[in-house]
């Protein structure tokens, strides 16, 4: 007999980049939008057959995934009125169908205004999942095939916890009404508490923690750069890449590397004497400056507009940059990274890839999703090829009454990473997010079904050698880091009597709720229960998550043997950029370019250097107290980008 409740092991957890969309009037195949002729507060689309739309003008997203995210429109031909530059106008997505938005409030321009060259809709990256342009839109939730790109391997975690959702409530007495509460009325909705705690294989959640990824270009790429008559600037945030004249050699899929020169500083506080640069200079540990060197996938390519639409925003503005493009191989092709598994040479990684991952003003967001199901016959879905689909109609014997939720505009809080010299290298991270998606295609009144095709990570999703160094987990990959395979060097030496480190770092995110209103009646199926994806347009949601100080702490116990900590601590200086303490992790294998991550803490004050004789008369430990204020990660490994 099926199992007939909710399990643990039936659970996946996955997640995604978050990236906004930019619609420009004539783009994927002929897009046109206009105001609807009855709601000023209504977008319709039409002409759309590419790209981010299907042949049928349906905007490839989840039915209400974009319930939150901002809109901003530039107004060059037929929408002035609300053009953000000039306005300031900005607006609310409250929900997203098909061919249609629905906005919190009426534009400024007539009704059924059309769209005109030089007009464009932008939709933020903030609460944006990163679009899935080979999903199926679908009126009936039995038909659809929706999903977003949060396909991406989480992590060897211990624990997961999700950011459930909480209602504040007023309540209130009554004078001349008894004791009991009169008034009780729910308010705002908080997505608070989501936590992983991972053995670390990779260093792809510092790079959510931290902020900043610099590539160093890699020596193995795919023959023909891509190629136009110039490539346009790009402002730090833009969501595609523009060029003009006729571009060559790059299809949607392969991922466009920025070869950039310009030098830009990293934190530290001593000034740059020799300038030299990460990337151009070396990928070591002495750098005062970077290379601005990004990578990203390609999502789309429009011809009509000359863009090239990317899977995350960049970081850095460029120009005179020139491109160069990789893809992931079942080998070692097209620059593709690659696992070594010969006795020799195992663990060598071909076209090994670095980076440098470092603070930056702002934090990468990101959406969870979460699927929980009570047996193993996949979600009920008519549309799709998914080999766990088609079993089990909705209210049937079998049914697993899959539930499925997309958590958005996820921000990692605070991150700690602990080192035990006996234990596998552990990283915590704690974030909050601003609103969750349900899948509600079960709750239709006919044609139900679950619209949302959930990522099952080693069935549907990483079920290929390729399908898996997409989804971050490169086969042979997946084994943790060890501290017995590390080394510690401070104050210009090696440490051997290190027993544990721990670093952690805190952002000091905040969710931020403002004053917004929905004037959308609530959808709800003939028994009364609610349609709403996001209930009330995301209105009661928080709909800014910032990122504001940065701090460090740094804790290392040592086995005393020598009088120079104490003298480096009643020194009582700062220990900048020359003088770092370094962590370097090592994956286990017999050959060289294996997974490696180097930590560098920089620029630190030693707070606490303690010398207790203990009672066993045993060896004399000293517990290490350290206030770095920069924090670098050198990571080679194998993903293109993290």
């Amino acid at each position: 007999m099926a199992s007939t409740v909710y399990k643990g092991d039936l659970s996946e957890v996955t997640f995604g980049k978050e990236c906004g969309i930019v619609l420009a009037h004539g783009g994927f195949g002929g897009l046109q939008f206009a105001v609807d002729g009855s709601d000023r507060n209504k977008i319709n689309f039409s002409g759309a057959t590419s790209g981010f739309f299907s042949s049928g003008s349906n905007l490839r997203y989840p039915k209400g995934m974009l319930v939150g995210s901002e809109l901003r429109i530039i107004g060059g031909g037929s929408f002035n009125l609300d053009d953000h530059a000039t306005t300031g106008n900005s607006y609310t997505i409250v929900e997203n169908r098909g061919t249609t938005l629905i906005l919190d409030r009426d534009l400024k321009e007539a009704l059924g205004q059309s769209s005109n060259a030089g007009d464009e809709l932008v939709i933020s990256t903030l609460g944006t999942p990163t679009i899935d342009t080979g999903m199926t839109f679908h009126a009936n939730a039995v038909s659809a095939d929706e999903s977003v790109l949060t396909d991406q391997f989480i992590g060897l975690a211990a624990t997961v916890s999700l950011p459930e959702t909480k209602v504040t409530e007023r309540r209130a007495h009554i004078v001349g009404v008894g004791r009991d509460v009169v008034i009780q009325e729910p308010q705002r909705f908080e997505n608070t508490g989501g936590a992983l705690e991972t053995m670390m294989n990779s260093a792809r959640w510092l790079y959510y923690s931290l902020g900043r990824e610099i590539i160093d270009v890699p020596s193995s790429v795919m023959s023909g750069n891509p190629t136009a008559s110039s490539f346009v600037d790009i402002a730090a945030g833009d969501t595609y890449i523009g060029y003009t004249g006729t571009l060559s050699n790059l299809v949607a899929g392969e991922y466009i590397i920025i070869v950039d020169g310009t030098a830009t500083p990293f934190p530290k506080d001593t000034p740059a004497a020799s300038s030299k640069k990460w990337g151009a200079d070396g990928t070591g540990i002495d750098m005062e400056e970077v290379e601005r060197n990004e990578i990203r996938q390609v999502l789309f390519i429009d011809t009509t507009t000359r863009r090239i639409h990317l899977e995350e925003p960049l970081s850095f503005s460029h120009t005179g940059y020139t491109c160069k493009r990789v893809k992931y191989d079942a080998a070692s092709a097209n620059g593709s990274p690659h696992f070594d598994t010969a006795a020799g040479t195992f663990g060598t990684i071909t076209n090994r890839q670095s980076r440098l991952l470092f603070s930056g003003a702002t934090l990468p967001t990101f959406a969870i999703e979460s699927s929980i199901r009570t047996h193993n016959v996949g979600s009920f879905n008519a549309n799709t090829t998914d080999v766990l689909a088609n079993e089990a109609a909705p209210g049937s014997a079998n049914d697993s009454k899959q539930l499925t939720r997309i958590w958005k505009g996820c921000k990692v809080k605070d991150f700690s990473l602990a080192a035990d010299a006996d234990a596998e290298v552990k990283l915590s991270i704690n974030f909050d997010a601003l609103y969750c998606y349900t899948d509600t295609g079960r709750l239709e009144d006919s044609n139900k079904g679950d619209r949302y095709t959930a990522h099952r990570m080693f069935e549907n999703t990483g079920n290929s050698v390729v399908n898996r160094k997409k989804a971050g987990i490169a086969p042979n990959t997946e084994k943790p880091f060890f501290f017995y395979n590390g080394q510690i060097s401070s104050f210009g030496v090696n440490i051997a009597q290190v027993t544990n480190f721990s670093l952690s770092g805190n952002n000091n995110s905040e969710a931020i709720y403002t004053i917004r209103g929905n004037t959308q009646a609530e959808n709800r199926n003939t028994a009364g229960d609610s349609l709403e994806q996001i209930p009330f347009g995301g209105s009661r949601n928080a709909n800014i998550m910032i990122e504001k100080t940065m701090e460090y702490d740094l804790a290392m116990t040592i086995i005393a043997s020598d009088p120079l900590i104490w003298h480096e601590f009643r020194s009582n200086r700062t220990h900048d950029f020359t003088e770092p303490i370094t962590l370097t992790l090592t994956k286990a294998g017999a050959g060289n370019n294996r997974e490696e991550v180097v930590i560098i803490i920089d620029d630190y004050l030693i707070t606490e250097a303690p010398l207790p004789i203990p009672e066993d008369k045993g060896v004399i430990k000293s517990e290490l107290k350290i206030k770095p204020k920069h924090v670098r990660v050198i990571s080679r490994d194998a993903f293109l980008h993290m």
